[in-house]
């Protein structure tokens, strides 16, 4: 496809799919890779994840071995919550742990849900958050 027929972002896309995915890669390489064995943490799991998902566990619970932050995006209905609740789970290698999780206030109940369906011995406490009128709004 010749650059001049780019109209839209889809022919973009198409017209560069192979060096955005080659620079994505380079930049962005892959900390788990499909070879490589998964935790056996991931067994002890309520519920099991599928493989793309036990690929994104991994990779995310590596991400937090080499800093404090990690972002997880994705379609929706790919999983992101059990990907989340499960680096947790991963990354905690047994130990006892707290996390927070801050979610929009209409899925807090569904990310609650989850949390109960995938990690054993799971408790749950809900905080809300006010703000003050003077507060910016979003």
């Amino acid at each position: 496809m010749k650059n001049d027929n780019i109209n839209s972002i889809f022919t973009y896309m198409r017209s560069h799919a192979v060096e955005l995915g080659e620079r994505i890669l380079s930049t962005y390489p892959a900390l788990h890779q499909v070879a490589d064995a998964p935790s056996h943490r991931l067994n002890t799991l309520l519920r099991q994840p599928f493989p793309a998902q036990s690929l994104a566990i991994m990779g995310l619970a590596k991400r937090w071995q080499q800093a404090r932050t990690a972002k997880v995006i994705a379609e929706c209905g790919t999983g992101k919550t059990l990907i989340s609740l499960g680096a947790m789970h991963v990354h905690s290698a047994g130990r006892p742990f707290t996390a927070l999780a801050m979610v929009p206030p209409h899925i807090v109940e569904k990310w609650a849900r989850e949390a109960f369906q995938t990690i054993p011995r799971t408790t749950w406490e809900q905080l809300m958050a006010q703000r003050s009128s003077s507060a910016p709004s979003y």
